[in-house]
C-alpha cells in the first residue's frame, strides 16, 4: 500500500501567523508583507519543485500575482483574530514521478476551486534528505483563501463550508484525494498500488497511534538527537510496520495473487470517465480502400494488448517474489532469535505456522506462474491502453469498420448484390438457406440476407439457426413437428 497523508490546517493571525510569510516560505520566493512592513525572503530555500496559483475563471488578474494576492488577503481580513487561509497538506506516493505529481496536484486544485470558488496557491516540496527526511517524502502545501471570488472577480464572501460542516468537508477531501491518487497511480501503470484514506481502525488494522512530535522535537530529531517522544514513536512505528507487512502478505495469500476484481472495477470506472471526456475528432490512419493498412492497425492494437497484459502479469509476479523474500527473511530472523529455554516451544510453534504460510505462498505462486497471462490481465491492459493511447484504439475501431464495409461490398459484388450483412461473432441467425456452395452460404433472415463465408454444404431450402461463439459456429437444423390426430406412432417429422 502506498503512502497516504492528507491534513487540514488554518493560518490564523491570532497565532501570530502571516499569510504572506506562509506563501513566501511554501513557494520559495521573496514577498513583501505590506501590513507588517517586512520582507519575507525565502529565495534561498531549496526543494521547491513546483508552484502555481489556481483561480476560478474571471478572477481579477491582480489576484493571480502571489504577492498581490496574499497582501490583499491581509487587508481584507482586518480583525486581530482573522483566519487568513486554510492549508491542505498532502503527500505523494513515491511511485509517481515529477510530471505525474504535478498532474495529480493540478487535478486536485481544479476540483477545489470548482467546489469552493476560492483562489488556491500550491507548491510541491522535495524531501530534505540532508536533514534526515525520507527521500520518498515528496509533499505539497495548498493554501486556500477563506473567501470565494465574487462576480467582479474579487475576494467576496467568506466560505462557511469548513465552519458549518468542517468534519464532513475534511472527510470529503480526504476521500477524494485518495480516489484521485489511485486514479493517477493506475494511469502511471501502478495498477497494484493504491492508498486508503480511512483510519487504521476503520481499515480493521490493529495499529498503535504515535504521539505528535512538534517542531522542537522534529528539529532535534533532524540533528540526530533522540528524545523520549522520538524513541517511543520509533518503537511504535516498527511494531506497526511489522503488522502491516504481515497483514499485506496474508491478504495477498487469500487473494491467491491474482488480478483482483476491485482493481479491474476501478480501472473500468476510469475507462468510462476517460470516454466521457471530449476527444478531438481523429481521422483513421488507414487509407480509404487499403485493407492492408486496416489490418496492420488492428494487428498493432492487438499486439499492444498482449504486450501490456504481459507487463501487468510481470508486475504481479515480481510483487509475489518480493513478498516471498520478505516472508522468508522473517522466518530466518525468527529462527535466529529462538530462545534457549523459556518460551522456546511456543516460539518454534510460531515458526512452523510461518513456514506453513510460506509453503502456501509458494504453491499459489506455482499455480499463478503455470496459468500465465489471463483474460483479466488483458482486460486491465485494454483499460490502460484506452486511457493512455486513445488514438490507437480509435484507429483500430475505424479499421474494423472499414474492413467490415469492404468485405460486405466484395460479397455483394462477387456473390449476391442483395446481401444485407456479414455474419458476426457473438450473434445468432435464424432463417432459410437460399444458397450454399464453396463460396459460403446465404441465409434469408427477418433482417435481410446474411452471408456466412465460412459455412458450406448446408441443405438449400431448409431452415437453420447458426450461432457464432468465440471460436466456433453451432449449427442447428430447425425441425418442424406436425402432430396428427391418432396414435403416437402416426407423428410425422418433416425436415
Amino acid at each position: 500500500m502506498a503512502i497516504y497523508h492528507f491534513s487540514v490546517k488554518n493560518v490564523s493571525r491570532a497565532d501570530g501567523r502571516s499569510a504572506v510569510a506562509a506563501a513566501a516560505y511554501r513557494s520559495g520566493e521573496k514577498l513583501i508583507d505590506e501590513r507588517q512592513g517586512k520582507e519575507q525572503d525565502y529565495t534561498k530555500k531549496t526543494g521547491v519543485e513546483f508552484s502555481k496559483i489556481y483561480a476560478p475563471a474571471g478572477t481579477n488578474p491582480e489576484l493571480l500575482d502571489r504577492n498581490q494576492l496574499w497582501n490583499t488577503v491581509e487587508k481584507v481580513e482586518n480583525r486581530k483574530n482573522s483566519q487568513l487561509a486554510r492549508e491542505f497538506e498532502i503527500a505523494f506516493p513515491h511511485e509517481l514521478n515529477k510530471q505525474e505529481r504535478q498532474e495529480l496536484l493540478n487535478d486536485l486544485c481544479q476540483e477545489i476551486i470548482k467546489r469552493h470558488g476560492v483562489v488556491v496557491d500550491a507548491a510541491i516540496h522535495a524531501p530534505h534528505t540532508a536533514n534526515g527526511s525520507d527521500k520518498r517524502n515528496y509533499h505539497a502545501h495548498i493554501l486556500l483563501t477563506t473567501r470565494s471570488i465574487d462576480e467582479q472577480g474579487n475576494l467576496g464572501k467568506k466560505t462557511r463550508e469548513f465552519n458549518d460542516h468542517g468534519k464532513q468537508q475534511v472527510e470529503h477531501w480526504r476521500e477524494r484525494f485518495a480516489d484521485l491518487t489511485n486514479s493517477h497511480l493506475a494511469r502511471a501503470g501502478h495498477v497494484f498500488v493504491e492508498v486508503d484514506h480511512r483510519s487504521y481502525k476503520a481499515q480493521g488494522l490493529d495499529l498503535e497511534a504515535t504521539q505528535h512530535e512538534g517542531s522542537s522535537v522534529t528539529r532535534l530529531r533532524r540533528q540526530g538527537i533522540d528524545t523520549e517522544i522520538t524513541l517511543k514513536n520509533d518503537a511504535i512505528k516498527a511494531r506497526n510496520a511489522e503488522k502491516l507487512v504481515n497483514e499485506q502478505l496474508i491478504k495477498n495469500l487469500d487473494q491467491e495473487i491474482v488480478f483482483n476484481y476491485e482493481t479491474l472495477a476501478r480501472l473500468e470506472i476510469e475507462r468510462k470517465e476517460a470516454k466521457a471526456k471530449p476527444i478531438e475528432p481523429q481521422q483513421p490512419k488507414v487509407k480509404q480502400g487499403t485493407t492492408t493498412d486496416a489490418r496492420n492497425a488492428i494487428a498493432s492494437y492487438r499486439t499492444a494488448i498482449e504486450e501490456t497484459a504481459h507487463k501487468v502479469f510481470k508486475e504481479l509476479q515480481d510483487k509475489q517474489i518480493n513478498d516471498a523474500k520478505a516472508w522468508l527473511a522473517k522466518i530466518d530472523e525468527m529462527r535466529a532469535n529462538t530462545p534457549m529455554f523459556f518460551g522456546k516451544k511456543d516460539h518454534l510453534a510460531k515458526i512452523e505456522q510461518e513456514v506453513a504460510q510460506y509453503e502456501k505462498m509458494r504453491s499459489n505462486f506455482a499455480k499463478f506462474k503455470e496459468t500465465g497471462v489471463t483474460d483479466e490481465h488483458r482486460a486491465a491492459a485494454i483499460a490502460l491502453i484506452e486511457k493512455t493511447k486513445p488514438n490507437m484504439v480509435l484507429n483500430a475501431k475505424n479499421a474494423e469498420k472499414f474492413l467490415k464495409n469492404h468485405d460486405l461490398e466484395q460479397a455483394k459484388k462477387k456473390i449476391d448484390p442483395n446481401i444485407s450483412m456479414l455474419a458476426e461473432a457473438h450473434k445468432a441467425y435464424t432463417g432459410k438457406i437460399l444458397r450454399t456452395d464453396s463460396n459460403g452460404t446465404i441465409q434469408q433472415t427477418q433482417n435481410g440476407l446474411v452471408y456466412h463465408p465460412q459455412i458450406k454444404d448446408l441443405k438449400t431450402g431448409k431452415e437453420y439457426t447458426l450461432t457464432y461463439t468465440e471460436n466456433q459456429v453451432k449449427i442447428l437444423e430447425n425441425i418442424e413437428i406436425n402432430r396428427k390426430i391418432g396414435k403416437p406412432q402416426d407423428n410425422e417429422i418433416k425436415r
